[in-house]
Protein backbone atom coordinates (compact mmCIF):
# COMPACT_ATOMS: atom_id res chain seq x y z
CA UNK A 1 0.00 0.00 0.00
CA UNK A 2 1.51 3.16 -1.04
CA UNK A 3 0.83 6.42 1.36
CA UNK A 4 1.39 9.04 -1.45
CA UNK A 5 -1.63 8.98 -3.04
CA UNK A 6 -3.51 12.63 -4.00
CA UNK A 7 -6.80 13.51 -2.76
CA UNK A 8 -9.47 11.91 -4.43
CA UNK A 9 -12.48 13.46 -6.04
CA UNK A 10 -16.22 12.43 -5.56
CA UNK A 11 -18.02 11.53 -9.35
CA UNK A 12 -21.18 13.20 -9.87
CA UNK A 13 -23.99 12.03 -8.00
CA UNK A 14 -27.38 11.50 -10.58
CA UNK A 15 -28.74 14.85 -8.57
CA UNK A 16 -26.18 16.89 -10.01
CA UNK A 17 -26.41 19.60 -12.08
CA UNK A 18 -26.17 18.63 -15.69
CA UNK A 19 -22.96 19.48 -17.06
CA UNK A 20 -21.37 20.80 -13.49
CA UNK A 21 -17.81 19.45 -12.86
CA UNK A 22 -18.06 17.52 -9.57
CA UNK A 23 -16.40 19.19 -6.46
CA UNK A 24 -12.99 18.81 -5.29
CA UNK A 25 -13.15 18.02 -1.57
CA UNK A 26 -10.95 21.22 0.50
CA UNK A 27 -9.88 20.45 4.10
CA UNK A 28 -8.82 23.60 5.89
CA UNK A 29 -6.22 23.69 8.81
CA UNK A 30 -8.55 22.16 11.87
CA UNK A 31 -9.56 19.42 9.88
CA UNK A 32 -6.24 18.42 8.40
CA UNK A 33 -6.64 15.15 10.96
CA UNK A 34 -9.76 14.46 9.43
CA UNK A 35 -8.45 14.47 5.87
CA UNK A 36 -6.16 12.02 7.10
CA UNK A 37 -8.35 9.54 8.37
CA UNK A 38 -11.03 9.78 5.00
CA UNK A 39 -7.97 9.28 2.67
CA UNK A 40 -6.83 6.83 4.08
CA UNK A 41 -10.17 5.22 4.49
CA UNK A 42 -10.22 5.48 0.56
CA UNK A 43 -6.93 4.08 0.10
CA UNK A 44 -8.01 0.95 1.69
CA UNK A 45 -11.33 0.29 0.88
CA UNK A 46 -11.20 -0.14 -2.67
CA UNK A 47 -14.12 0.53 -4.79
CA UNK A 48 -15.60 3.01 -2.06
CA UNK A 49 -18.80 4.77 -3.05
CA UNK A 50 -17.48 7.64 -4.23
CA UNK A 51 -15.14 5.36 -7.05
CA UNK A 52 -18.25 4.26 -8.94
CA UNK A 53 -19.13 5.24 -12.49
CA UNK A 54 -22.60 6.89 -13.25
CA UNK A 55 -23.92 5.39 -16.13
CA UNK A 56 -25.83 8.86 -16.24
CA UNK A 57 -22.49 10.51 -17.04
CA UNK A 58 -23.39 9.54 -20.35
CA UNK A 59 -26.88 11.34 -20.75
CA UNK A 60 -25.04 14.69 -20.97
CA UNK A 61 -22.83 15.76 -23.84
CA UNK A 62 -19.58 15.37 -22.07
CA UNK A 63 -17.29 18.51 -21.98
CA UNK A 64 -13.34 19.47 -21.54
CA UNK A 65 -10.39 18.15 -21.80
CA UNK A 66 -10.05 13.93 -21.71
CA UNK A 67 -6.55 12.52 -21.21
CA UNK A 68 -6.13 8.94 -22.84
CA UNK A 69 -2.75 7.52 -21.59
CA UNK A 70 -1.20 4.62 -23.90
CA UNK A 71 1.89 2.71 -25.04
CA UNK A 72 3.58 3.57 -28.52
CA UNK A 73 1.04 3.94 -31.14
CA UNK A 74 2.37 2.14 -33.47
CA UNK A 75 -0.48 1.48 -36.31
CA UNK A 76 -1.96 5.36 -36.10
CA UNK A 77 -4.75 3.60 -35.00
CA UNK A 78 -5.51 5.05 -31.70
CA UNK A 79 -4.25 8.76 -33.43
CA UNK A 80 -6.81 8.12 -35.58
CA UNK A 81 -9.65 7.19 -32.93
CA UNK A 82 -8.86 10.74 -30.73
CA UNK A 83 -9.51 12.55 -34.03
CA UNK A 84 -12.83 10.68 -34.91
CA UNK A 85 -14.07 11.30 -31.45
CA UNK A 86 -13.09 15.04 -31.56
CA UNK A 87 -15.17 15.66 -35.00
CA UNK A 88 -18.34 13.87 -33.38
CA UNK A 89 -21.05 15.88 -32.38
CA UNK A 90 -22.28 13.67 -30.33
CA UNK A 91 -19.43 13.82 -28.15
CA UNK A 92 -20.29 17.73 -26.87
CA UNK A 93 -17.24 20.02 -26.69
CA UNK A 94 -15.24 17.46 -24.48
CA UNK A 95 -11.72 17.26 -26.57
CA UNK A 96 -9.13 14.47 -26.30
CA UNK A 97 -5.83 13.95 -26.00
CA UNK A 98 -3.59 10.75 -26.99
CA UNK A 99 -0.43 10.57 -24.64
CA UNK A 100 1.46 7.52 -26.36
CA UNK A 101 4.56 8.48 -25.30
CA UNK A 102 4.95 5.12 -21.92
CA UNK A 103 7.35 2.77 -22.85
CA UNK A 104 6.20 -0.45 -24.89
CA UNK A 105 7.32 -2.82 -22.68
CA UNK A 106 4.64 -3.64 -19.83
CA UNK A 107 6.85 -4.21 -16.75
CA UNK A 108 7.98 -0.50 -17.57
CA UNK A 109 4.62 0.79 -18.43
CA UNK A 110 3.57 -0.27 -14.55
CA UNK A 111 5.54 2.51 -13.15
CA UNK A 112 5.02 4.74 -15.47
CA UNK A 113 1.09 4.78 -15.22
CA UNK A 114 0.83 4.39 -11.23
CA UNK A 115 3.41 7.91 -11.72
CA UNK A 116 1.00 9.15 -13.99
CA UNK A 117 -2.05 8.07 -12.23
CA UNK A 118 -0.64 9.76 -9.08
CA UNK A 119 -0.09 12.85 -10.38
CA UNK A 120 -3.33 13.30 -12.15
CA UNK A 121 -1.77 13.08 -15.58
CA UNK A 122 -4.51 10.91 -17.18
CA UNK A 123 -8.29 10.13 -17.01
CA UNK A 124 -8.37 6.42 -19.79
CA UNK A 125 -5.92 4.11 -19.31
CA UNK A 126 -4.74 1.98 -21.93
CA UNK A 127 -4.03 -0.67 -19.22
CA UNK A 128 -2.40 -4.42 -19.94
CA UNK A 129 -4.96 -7.55 -18.81
CA UNK A 130 -2.40 -8.49 -16.05
CA UNK A 131 -2.60 -4.87 -13.76
CA UNK A 132 -6.21 -4.69 -13.85
CA UNK A 133 -5.78 -6.42 -10.71
CA UNK A 134 -3.74 -4.71 -8.86
CA UNK A 135 -4.63 -1.41 -9.70
CA UNK A 136 -7.77 -2.34 -8.66
CA UNK A 137 -6.80 -3.51 -5.15
CA UNK A 138 -4.89 -0.47 -4.51
CA UNK A 139 -7.97 1.53 -4.86
CA UNK A 140 -6.46 3.62 -8.36
CA UNK A 141 -9.56 2.63 -10.36
CA UNK A 142 -13.45 3.87 -11.33
CA UNK A 143 -15.96 0.47 -10.30
CA UNK A 144 -17.16 0.47 -13.41
CA UNK A 145 -19.72 -2.39 -12.95
CA UNK A 146 -22.90 0.23 -13.04
CA UNK A 147 -21.71 0.58 -16.86
CA UNK A 148 -21.14 -2.45 -18.03
CA UNK A 149 -24.48 -4.04 -16.37
CA UNK A 150 -26.32 -1.38 -17.87
CA UNK A 151 -28.03 -3.30 -21.14
CA UNK A 152 -26.23 -5.99 -20.09
CA UNK A 153 -23.61 -4.43 -21.91
CA UNK A 154 -20.90 -7.15 -20.24
CA UNK A 155 -22.12 -9.72 -22.46
CA UNK A 156 -21.45 -8.09 -25.37
CA UNK A 157 -17.42 -8.49 -24.70
CA UNK A 158 -15.69 -11.72 -24.82
CA UNK A 159 -16.31 -13.44 -21.97
CA UNK A 160 -12.24 -14.17 -20.98
CA UNK A 161 -11.36 -10.33 -21.51
CA UNK A 162 -14.24 -9.51 -19.05
CA UNK A 163 -12.65 -12.06 -16.30
CA UNK A 164 -9.23 -9.63 -16.80
CA UNK A 165 -11.45 -6.93 -15.70
CA UNK A 166 -13.14 -8.45 -12.89
CA UNK A 167 -11.73 -8.25 -9.49
CA UNK A 168 -13.48 -8.88 -6.15
CA UNK A 169 -16.39 -9.07 -7.31
CA UNK A 170 -16.66 -5.74 -9.32
CA UNK A 171 -15.37 -4.98 -12.96
CA UNK A 172 -12.72 -2.17 -12.96
CA UNK A 173 -12.11 -1.96 -16.94
CA UNK A 174 -13.93 -2.33 -20.29
CA UNK A 175 -12.03 -4.26 -22.78
CA UNK A 176 -10.70 -2.94 -25.66
CA UNK A 177 -8.02 -5.52 -27.41
CA UNK A 178 -7.03 -9.00 -27.36
CA UNK A 179 -4.43 -10.13 -27.90
CA UNK A 180 -2.40 -14.26 -28.17
CA UNK A 181 0.61 -15.13 -29.57
CA UNK A 182 1.00 -16.36 -33.40
CA UNK A 183 3.24 -18.19 -35.26
CA UNK A 184 4.79 -16.09 -38.04
CA UNK A 185 7.15 -18.24 -41.01
CA UNK A 186 8.43 -17.62 -44.18
CA UNK A 187 6.54 -20.12 -47.07
CA UNK A 188 10.01 -19.56 -49.18
CA UNK A 189 11.89 -21.14 -46.80
CA UNK A 190 9.58 -24.22 -45.08
CA UNK A 191 6.72 -25.78 -46.54
CA UNK A 192 4.44 -25.88 -43.59
CA UNK A 193 4.44 -24.87 -40.20
CA UNK A 194 5.66 -27.24 -38.09
CA UNK A 195 3.31 -29.49 -36.42
CA UNK A 196 4.67 -29.11 -32.82
CA UNK A 197 6.53 -27.18 -30.66
CA UNK A 198 9.76 -29.59 -30.85
CA UNK A 199 9.40 -30.10 -34.44
CA UNK A 200 9.44 -25.88 -34.65
CA UNK A 201 12.58 -25.87 -32.87
CA UNK A 202 14.37 -28.76 -34.92
CA UNK A 203 13.05 -26.88 -38.25
CA UNK A 204 14.83 -23.63 -37.14
CA UNK A 205 17.79 -25.18 -36.38
CA UNK A 206 20.22 -23.16 -38.69
CA UNK A 207 22.46 -25.21 -41.63
CA UNK A 208 26.28 -24.03 -42.12
CA UNK A 209 26.65 -20.69 -42.61
CA UNK A 210 22.77 -19.97 -41.47
CA UNK A 211 21.18 -17.83 -38.87
CA UNK A 212 19.33 -19.29 -35.94
CA UNK A 213 15.74 -19.65 -37.40
CA UNK A 214 13.12 -18.96 -34.64
CA UNK A 215 12.96 -15.64 -32.29
CA UNK A 216 10.80 -15.71 -29.34
CA UNK A 217 10.73 -13.33 -26.61
CA UNK A 218 13.00 -14.42 -23.94
CA UNK A 219 14.08 -11.27 -22.54
CA UNK A 220 13.88 -10.90 -18.35
CA UNK A 221 10.21 -9.03 -19.00
CA UNK A 222 6.59 -10.11 -19.03
CA UNK A 223 7.30 -11.73 -23.13
CA UNK A 224 9.73 -14.40 -21.09
CA UNK A 225 6.89 -15.50 -18.58
CA UNK A 226 4.43 -15.44 -21.25
CA UNK A 227 6.58 -17.37 -23.85
CA UNK A 228 7.36 -19.93 -20.51
CA UNK A 229 3.78 -20.44 -19.66
CA UNK A 230 2.56 -21.30 -22.90
CA UNK A 231 5.34 -24.22 -23.83
CA UNK A 232 4.54 -25.22 -20.29
CA UNK A 233 0.76 -25.42 -20.53
CA UNK A 234 0.91 -27.12 -24.17
CA UNK A 235 2.50 -29.77 -22.53
CA UNK A 236 0.17 -30.10 -19.85
CA UNK A 237 0.97 -27.74 -17.04
CA UNK A 238 -2.12 -26.93 -14.19
CA UNK A 239 -2.13 -23.86 -13.13
CA UNK A 240 1.32 -22.18 -11.66
CA UNK A 241 -0.30 -20.49 -9.36
CA UNK A 242 -3.78 -21.52 -7.15
CA UNK A 243 -7.20 -20.35 -7.90
CA UNK A 244 -7.25 -18.51 -4.49
CA UNK A 245 -3.77 -17.09 -5.50
CA UNK A 246 -2.25 -18.72 -2.09
CA UNK A 247 0.05 -21.28 -3.64
CA UNK A 248 2.88 -21.28 -6.06
CA UNK A 249 3.00 -24.69 -8.27
CA UNK A 250 5.86 -24.17 -10.13
CA UNK A 251 7.34 -27.42 -9.63
CA UNK A 252 5.70 -29.63 -12.09
CA UNK A 253 6.38 -32.18 -15.21
CA UNK A 254 5.25 -29.76 -18.01
CA UNK A 255 7.12 -26.67 -16.99
CA UNK A 256 10.23 -28.67 -16.30
CA UNK A 257 9.42 -30.09 -20.04
CA UNK A 258 8.92 -26.25 -21.36
CA UNK A 259 12.12 -25.48 -19.40
CA UNK A 260 14.06 -28.54 -21.35
CA UNK A 261 12.83 -27.15 -24.89
CA UNK A 262 13.97 -23.71 -24.11
CA UNK A 263 17.33 -25.09 -23.05
CA UNK A 264 17.71 -27.45 -26.15
CA UNK A 265 16.77 -24.75 -28.62
CA UNK A 266 19.25 -22.67 -27.21
CA UNK A 267 21.61 -25.41 -27.67
CA UNK A 268 21.62 -26.29 -30.52
CA UNK A 269 21.12 -22.37 -31.96
CA UNK A 270 17.71 -22.77 -33.10
CA UNK A 271 17.35 -19.51 -31.31
CA UNK A 272 20.87 -17.58 -30.71
CA UNK A 273 22.55 -17.82 -27.67
CA UNK A 274 21.53 -13.84 -27.06
CA UNK A 275 18.38 -14.07 -27.29
CA UNK A 276 17.63 -13.59 -23.82
CA UNK A 277 19.03 -9.99 -24.61
CA UNK A 278 16.79 -9.79 -27.45
CA UNK A 279 14.16 -7.31 -27.25
CA UNK A 280 10.81 -7.67 -29.42
CA UNK A 281 11.49 -4.86 -31.87
CA UNK A 282 14.43 -6.11 -32.28
CA UNK A 283 12.98 -9.93 -33.14
CA UNK A 284 10.49 -8.27 -35.21
CA UNK A 285 13.00 -6.27 -37.30
CA UNK A 286 15.16 -9.55 -37.91
CA UNK A 287 12.28 -11.99 -39.13
CA UNK A 288 11.33 -8.79 -41.52
CA UNK A 289 14.79 -8.74 -43.38
CA UNK A 290 14.26 -12.31 -43.41
CA UNK A 291 17.21 -13.52 -41.32
CA UNK A 292 15.20 -16.15 -39.54
CA UNK A 293 12.40 -17.91 -40.45
CA UNK A 294 10.12 -18.63 -37.75
CA UNK A 295 8.32 -15.73 -35.17
CA UNK A 296 6.56 -15.56 -32.11
CA UNK A 297 4.88 -12.82 -32.45
CA UNK A 298 1.27 -11.05 -31.61
CA UNK A 299 -1.24 -10.13 -34.06
CA UNK A 300 0.02 -6.51 -34.96
CA UNK A 301 3.34 -8.19 -36.62
CA UNK A 302 0.74 -8.77 -39.16
CA UNK A 303 -0.19 -4.89 -39.57
CA UNK A 304 3.03 -3.70 -39.22
CA UNK A 305 4.96 -6.37 -41.48
CA UNK A 306 2.79 -4.56 -44.14
CA UNK A 307 3.21 -1.26 -43.28
CA UNK A 308 6.83 -1.35 -43.62
CA UNK A 309 6.75 -2.93 -46.33
CA UNK A 310 4.48 -0.06 -47.93
CA UNK A 311 6.90 2.84 -46.76
CA UNK A 312 9.84 0.44 -48.49
CA UNK A 313 7.82 0.70 -51.91
CA UNK A 314 9.73 3.49 -53.06
CA UNK A 315 13.45 2.25 -53.03
CA UNK A 316 15.19 -0.69 -54.55
CA UNK A 317 17.41 -0.86 -51.63
CA UNK A 318 18.55 -4.66 -50.22
CA UNK A 319 15.97 -4.33 -46.76
CA UNK A 320 13.40 -2.49 -48.96
CA UNK A 321 13.29 -5.69 -50.69
CA UNK A 322 13.76 -8.15 -47.87
CA UNK A 323 10.68 -6.48 -46.28
CA UNK A 324 8.40 -7.10 -49.52
CA UNK A 325 9.62 -10.77 -50.00
CA UNK A 326 8.61 -11.08 -46.26
CA UNK A 327 4.70 -9.94 -46.57
CA UNK A 328 5.11 -12.07 -49.88
CA UNK A 329 5.73 -14.70 -48.56
CA UNK A 330 4.20 -14.28 -44.92
CA UNK A 331 2.53 -17.62 -43.51
CA UNK A 332 0.54 -17.43 -39.98
CA UNK A 333 -0.73 -20.38 -37.72
CA UNK A 334 -1.73 -20.51 -33.97
CA UNK A 335 0.95 -21.55 -31.49
CA UNK A 336 1.90 -25.18 -32.41
CA UNK A 337 0.92 -28.42 -29.92
CA UNK A 338 2.76 -30.09 -27.14
CA UNK A 339 2.01 -33.17 -29.27
CA UNK A 340 0.48 -33.46 -32.97
CA UNK A 341 -3.05 -32.66 -32.84
CA UNK A 342 -3.10 -31.24 -29.37
CA UNK A 343 -3.88 -27.98 -27.78
CA UNK A 344 -2.94 -24.80 -29.59
CA UNK A 345 -2.40 -23.24 -26.13
CA UNK A 346 -1.65 -19.18 -26.15
CA UNK A 347 -1.40 -16.69 -23.11
CA UNK A 348 -4.24 -14.15 -23.00
CA UNK A 349 -3.48 -11.12 -23.33
CA UNK A 350 -4.68 -7.47 -23.89
CA UNK A 351 -5.86 -4.04 -22.76
CA UNK A 352 -8.92 -3.11 -20.91
CA UNK A 353 -9.63 1.05 -20.79
CA UNK A 354 -9.90 1.96 -16.95
CA UNK A 355 -10.66 5.43 -15.53
CA UNK A 356 -8.23 6.50 -12.56
CA UNK A 357 -9.60 7.51 -9.48
CA UNK A 358 -7.58 10.81 -9.74
CA UNK A 359 -8.91 11.42 -13.01
CA UNK A 360 -10.35 15.27 -13.62
CA UNK A 361 -12.71 14.02 -16.19
CA UNK A 362 -14.03 11.04 -15.27
CA UNK A 363 -17.25 11.79 -17.24
CA UNK A 364 -15.55 12.77 -20.18
CA UNK A 365 -13.47 9.04 -19.73
CA UNK A 366 -16.67 7.03 -19.89
CA UNK A 367 -17.84 8.87 -22.82
CA UNK A 368 -14.63 8.32 -24.71
CA UNK A 369 -14.12 4.82 -23.39
CA UNK A 370 -18.26 4.10 -25.09
CA UNK A 371 -16.94 5.62 -28.09
CA UNK A 372 -13.25 3.54 -28.27
CA UNK A 373 -15.50 0.33 -27.49
CA UNK A 374 -17.75 0.98 -30.54
CA UNK A 375 -18.06 -1.63 -33.36
CA UNK A 376 -16.90 0.84 -35.67
CA UNK A 377 -13.74 1.81 -33.91
CA UNK A 378 -13.08 -2.33 -32.90
CA UNK A 379 -13.61 -3.28 -36.33
CA UNK A 380 -11.00 -0.19 -37.88
CA UNK A 381 -8.69 -1.16 -35.20
CA UNK A 382 -8.90 -5.37 -36.79
CA UNK A 383 -8.54 -3.72 -40.53
CA UNK A 384 -5.97 -1.05 -40.03
CA UNK A 385 -3.68 -2.35 -37.05
CA UNK A 386 -4.81 -5.97 -37.16
CA UNK A 387 -5.81 -5.96 -33.00
CA UNK A 388 -8.31 -8.83 -32.18
CA UNK A 389 -11.57 -7.68 -31.46
CA UNK A 390 -13.11 -8.27 -27.72
CA UNK A 391 -16.65 -8.11 -29.18
CA UNK A 392 -17.51 -11.61 -30.18
CA UNK A 393 -19.84 -10.48 -32.80
CA UNK A 394 -17.64 -9.16 -35.12
CA UNK A 395 -15.25 -12.42 -35.48
CA UNK A 396 -17.12 -12.83 -39.12
CA UNK A 397 -17.00 -9.59 -40.08
CA UNK A 398 -15.23 -9.10 -43.64
CA UNK A 399 -12.40 -6.84 -41.91
CA UNK A 400 -11.22 -9.68 -39.69
CA UNK A 401 -11.55 -12.61 -41.96
CA UNK A 402 -9.72 -10.68 -44.46
CA UNK A 403 -6.69 -11.20 -41.68
CA UNK A 404 -4.81 -14.30 -41.23
CA UNK A 405 -3.33 -13.39 -38.32
CA UNK A 406 -6.99 -12.40 -36.40
CA UNK A 407 -8.01 -15.58 -37.91
CA UNK A 408 -5.68 -17.90 -36.16
CA UNK A 409 -6.09 -15.77 -32.93
CA UNK A 410 -9.53 -18.17 -32.83
CA UNK A 411 -7.58 -21.01 -32.80
CA UNK A 412 -5.63 -20.71 -30.32
CA UNK A 413 -6.62 -22.32 -26.23
CA UNK A 414 -6.63 -18.83 -24.68
CA UNK A 415 -4.92 -19.56 -21.20
CA UNK A 416 -4.85 -16.76 -17.91
CA UNK A 417 -2.43 -15.14 -16.24
CA UNK A 418 -2.62 -15.68 -12.75
CA UNK A 419 -5.60 -12.48 -11.63
CA UNK A 420 -3.82 -11.68 -8.69
CA UNK A 421 -2.80 -7.98 -7.54
CA UNK A 422 0.94 -9.41 -6.90
CA UNK A 423 1.31 -10.83 -10.42
CA UNK A 424 3.79 -8.31 -11.39
CA UNK A 425 6.01 -9.38 -8.81
CA UNK A 426 5.08 -12.84 -9.58
CA UNK A 427 6.37 -12.51 -12.62
CA UNK A 428 9.49 -10.59 -12.02
CA UNK A 429 10.65 -13.58 -9.86
CA UNK A 430 9.71 -15.95 -12.97
CA UNK A 431 11.60 -14.20 -15.63
CA UNK A 432 14.40 -13.07 -13.66
CA UNK A 433 14.82 -17.00 -12.49
CA UNK A 434 14.71 -18.30 -16.21
CA UNK A 435 16.90 -15.49 -17.91
CA UNK A 436 19.47 -16.67 -15.44
CA UNK A 437 19.13 -20.32 -16.08
CA UNK A 438 18.87 -19.81 -19.69
CA UNK A 439 21.80 -18.00 -19.68
CA UNK A 440 23.98 -20.67 -17.57
CA UNK A 441 24.98 -22.87 -20.41
CA UNK A 442 24.37 -25.57 -17.61
CA UNK A 443 23.09 -29.11 -18.49
CA UNK A 444 19.11 -29.98 -17.95
CA UNK A 445 20.24 -32.35 -15.28
CA UNK A 446 19.87 -29.03 -13.09
CA UNK A 447 16.56 -27.98 -13.84
CA UNK A 448 15.07 -29.65 -11.26
CA UNK A 449 16.59 -27.76 -8.44
CA UNK A 450 16.34 -24.76 -10.29
CA UNK A 451 12.44 -25.37 -10.56
CA UNK A 452 12.34 -26.04 -7.03
CA UNK A 453 14.36 -22.64 -6.17
CA UNK A 454 12.04 -20.87 -8.63
CA UNK A 455 8.93 -22.11 -6.72
CA UNK A 456 10.04 -21.39 -3.30
CA UNK A 457 10.98 -17.67 -4.76
CA UNK A 458 7.36 -17.43 -6.05
CA UNK A 459 5.56 -18.39 -2.82
CA UNK A 460 7.53 -16.05 -0.96
CA UNK A 461 5.89 -13.40 -3.43
CA UNK A 462 2.80 -14.77 -2.93
CA UNK A 463 3.09 -15.00 0.88
CA UNK A 464 3.53 -11.10 0.99
CA UNK A 465 0.00 -10.37 -0.70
Amino acid sequence: MTHDEPVIRRPAKPGDKAGRRPSVYVYGAVGAAVAVIVVAVLLIVPGGNDGVVDPSWLDDAASGKVVYCSGEDVSGSQQRSVADFNTSPEHGTAHAVLADDIPPKADRQRAEYLKRIRSHDCDVVYLDVIYTPEFASTDLLYDVTPYLQRDDLASSFDSKMITTATYGGKLWGVPKQLDAGLLYYRRDKVRRAPPTWSALVEAARPGRGELPGLRLQLDAYEGLTVTFLELAYAAGADPIVSDDGKTANLDQDATRKALELLHHAIAIRAVPRSVTRLTEENSLKLFSLGRARFLRGWPYVEARLKADAEHAVQTDSPSAQARRNTVYNLGVEALPPWTEGGRRVAILGGHNLVIPRTAKNPEGALHLIRFLTSEQQILRDAKEASLAPVLPDLRDRSAVRASPALMSVQDNDLRLRPAIASYWRVSRAISTALRRILSSGQGNDTLPGELQDLQVDVQRELDRQ
